[in-house]
């Protein structure tokens, strides 16, 4: 099987790049990014690229699968429309070019929040106003829902891990536990999170799979960000949303995130696509990042 891989050079990428190249039944591996990645093995060819360009098509040519890794955007409303043109150019092309396996790394950003039951991968979306990143990723998922209607025949996986964390991750969780600093909240939320190796495990099992669809990532266990904190086992100083936003250089939107409940119901991947995280409890994956 020959895989193309976009967002090639990011931290997360290396991981998966490196877990693909260890799987026999893989005979190449494109990365797709406009930065050069580190990773190097016999089997894996970098081309530095837009996706945006008309030149994808050609890049695409004799591959059978694509993971896309939705690439990190920036703070305004002309990175967001990026973000979809970048997508949509890419699962345009990747028809044209004939790829029938087709899996998207989306994230649990694009739900809106909700206190009380977990919520399974039919409940509404909502991106949470003000953070650019959760908007572009829900603006890629609303073209998907067209896109996978009108191409039956192409297999579609939607990946949606809750905040991720690990060593090669950058999310706003994964950055807020490495500082000593904490989120000021008036009322505690119920959150989950999954650890990058448990990802990775999660686009393997779909990549060798015929499942379809959408998949919720997430450990069995929620907790509230202060308990989050305390598993860090760190002393934190609480900041307003604004001011930390402004020490962790992203939007107050998605600091806010963190202040709305979300519990994910994770069945569906754990019995069709036989997903079982290496890390399934809280203080497993805080102690692991």
């Amino acid at each position: 099987m020959n895989v193309l891989v976009t967002g090639s050079a990011s931290g997360f990428a290396q991981l998966l790049l490196a877990r693909l190249a260890a799987d026999p039944g893989i005979e190449l591996i494109l990365g797709v990014d406009q930065h050069e990645s580190a990773f190097t093995h016999e089997r894996y060819v970098q081309v530095v690229l837009d996706l945006r360009s008309p030149m994808l098509e050609r890049v695409l040519q004799g591959m059978q699968a694509m993971i896309h890794l939705a690439p990190a955007i920036g703070d305004d409303a002309a990175a967001r429309g990026e973000s979809l043109e970048a997508a949509q150019n890419l699962y345009t092309r990747a028809l044209a070019a004939d790829i029938r396996h087709l899996i998207h790394l989306s994230s649990a950003l694009v739900y809106s929040a909700r206190a009380g039951n977990a919520v399974d991968e039919q409940h509404a979306r909502g991106a949470a106003p003000g953070c650019a990143a959760a908007e572009a990723l829900q603006a890629v998922e609303t073209w998907l829902d067209d896109f996978e209607a009108e191409h039956p025949t192409r297999r579609l996986v939607r990946l949606r891990p809750h905040w991720l964390v690990g060593p090669h991750v950058d999310s706003v969780l994964a950055r807020l536990l490495r500082q000593h600093l904490a989120l000021r909240q008036s009322t505690p939320t119920q959150l989950q999170c999954v650890h990058e190796e448990d990802v990775v495990e999660a686009i393997l099992r779909a990549l060798h799979s015929k499942v379809h669809g959408a998949f919720n990532l997430a450990c069995k266990e929620s907790a509230t960000l202060a308990a989050l904190h305390r598993q860090a086992r760190w002393l934190r100083l609480p900041m307003a949303a604004r001011l930390l936003a402004h020490r962790l250089d992203t939007s107050a939107g998605c600091i806010e995130a963190l202040s709305h409940s979300l519990v994910l119901d994770t069945a569906r991947a754990r019995t069709e696509l036989g997903w079982q995280p290496r890390y399934d409890r809280v203080r497993e994956i805080i102690r692991h990042r």
